[in-house]
């Protein structure tokens, strides 16, 4: 997704949206209400629900066509840390989870 954002930045954009919503949905969050997504993200995120609310505001500016390529970007970043966060989280159940019951 990363490497077509050179290609098709409107396009990468809106599938990091879609990925991190449904990260979220696979994560156990409600993916309806944008507010409530973004104020369970902070209970879990507290440092990274920023770049939820950046890059969402920034996502419905891009449907709108109000945004150039370095906002474009800008939202890119904030998806990617609150993706990242959201696989770190993961990383870090897995790594607390003993040996016998991942097997």
């Amino acid at each position: 997704m990363q490497t077509a954002f050179v290609d098709n930045p409107d396009k990468s954009v809106g599938d990091a949206d879609r990925l991190v919503t449904d990260v979220m949905r696979e994560r156990g969050y409600p993916v309806d209400d944008f507010d409530q997504r973004a104020a369970d993200i902070s209970v879990d995120h507290p440092n990274v629900v920023e770049h939820y609310r950046a890059a969402h505001v920034l996502h419905l500016a891009q449907e709108k066509g109000d945004i150039g390529t370095e906002a474009q970007r800008e939202a890119f970043v904030h998806y990617r840390a609150l993706f990242d966060k959201l696989l770190e989280a993961d990383l870090e159940t897995v790594q607390d989870t003993p040996k016998e019951a991942r097997a």
